[in-house]
């Protein structure tokens, strides 16, 4: 069944000894038929297409990148998901330069490292997905193990502003893993509307962005248990600036009942305070509340699909009907299939 890598320095960086060769490439397509019920729309489409390569330059030097085919709006585009230069010093502290997946939070980004089809509020919404920078990780053993990172700030592949540092703390010990993570920053963000000529753009505004993350795991026989806990603040500066606040969590399980089936359930919940985080167009807060279920279905090695129902229901008229009315709820379907290799 599908896996969770969690974001210790084995799952985020290239270990030298985890190459057979010097070379090693890996990859894996993902597909999906969506269709959203409350709005009677659906689609089929090719997700992404990625390719990973990882190169031995040494006992102690390596590289990885992860070139990507996705779907980007209503096309596709071919980008660098991950691309950085590993060096392990002695006392084995590795030194990542790059660009790679924020070390943040419970769930990952890619297709075949998920549970379900969907990703939870807290990921879409309270959380980087990339970063461009450096980090420095350390196993210390028994169990803990460390990274800390500097960055251009959240996906963002040049700077805006002053760097945004950051680093998670984690533990895990029979079954059970978890860590407590940070980030802050500030970035320079467009102003919103015009000037008072009507005719030039508002001043720019400074965004300082701070959020604690805590996420848990717990494997027992067939059965995973996880959750998070988000907690953020954007703070804007200059003309219209404004504090915002947020916060949200999730817990989800996931049980193989056999060889090639499997089931997962997730809840989870965003108060997105100030109304800062959806970005809606009123701006008004809203409390969002998803309920996911997920069969999940092993066809072969390495081949595997997933059907998932999921439920949103706001406390306020945040969605849209199938008549362009606002609505309370949302609920959609979808069908998805993943090959890696």
């Amino acid at each position: 069944m599908k896996r969770l890598m969690m974001f210790t320095m084995a799952g985020l960086l290239c270990a030298p000894g985890a190459l057979a060769g010097d070379t090693e490439f890996s990859g894996f397509i993902d597909g999906s038929y969506f269709h959203n019920l409350t709005t009677d729309d659906g689609e089929f489409s090719l997700d992404q297409v990625e390719v990973d390569i990882i190169h031995k330059a040494g006992e102690r030097f390596s590289l990885r990148a992860d070139v990507e085919w996705i779907k980007d709006g209503d096309g596709h585009k071919a980008q660098i998901e991950q691309g950085f230069m590993t060096y392990l010093f002695p006392g084995d502290w590795d030194l990542t330069f790059g660009k790679f997946n924020a070390p943040i939070g419970f769930e990952l980004l890619d297709a075949p490292d998920m549970y379900q089809f969907s990703h939870a509020l807290v990921f879409d919404y309270g959380l980087p997905t990339n970063l461009t920078g450096l980090s420095i990780a350390k196993d210390f053993g028994p169990g803990f193990d460390i990274i800390g990172h500097i960055s251009n700030g959240w996906d963002a592949d040049i700077d805006r502003g002053d760097l945004t540092f950051g680093g998670r703390l984690g533990y895990s010990y029979n079954g059970f893993s978890g860590g407590l993570s940070a980030i802050t920053g500030e970035e320079e963000m467009d102003g919103e509307g015009d000037g008072d000529d009507g005719d030039a753009p508002a001043d720019p505004l400074t965004l300082k962005r701070t959020v604690f993350d805590v996420d848990l795991t717990y494997t027992v026989g067939k059965w995973l248990f996880g959750g998070e806990y988000n907690m953020g603040q954007a703070d804007t500066e200059g003309e219209g600036g404004a504090d915002h606040e947020w916060q949200g969590f999730l817990v989800m399980t996931h049980v193989d009942y056999n060889d090639w089936g499997g089931f997962t359930f997730r809840y989870d919940y965003f108060d997105d305070k100030d109304g800062w985080a959806f970005d809606t167009v009123d701006g008004l807060p809203q409390k969002i509340q998803s309920f996911t279920f997920c069969p999940t279905f092993t066809i072969t090695e390495g081949f595997g699909a997933l059907v998932e129902l999921r439920i949103d229901r706001s406390d306020r008229d945040g969605f849209l009907d199938d008549e362009g009315l606002p609505t309370d709820s949302n609920t959609a379907v979808a069908f998805e299939m993943t090959y890696s290799w």
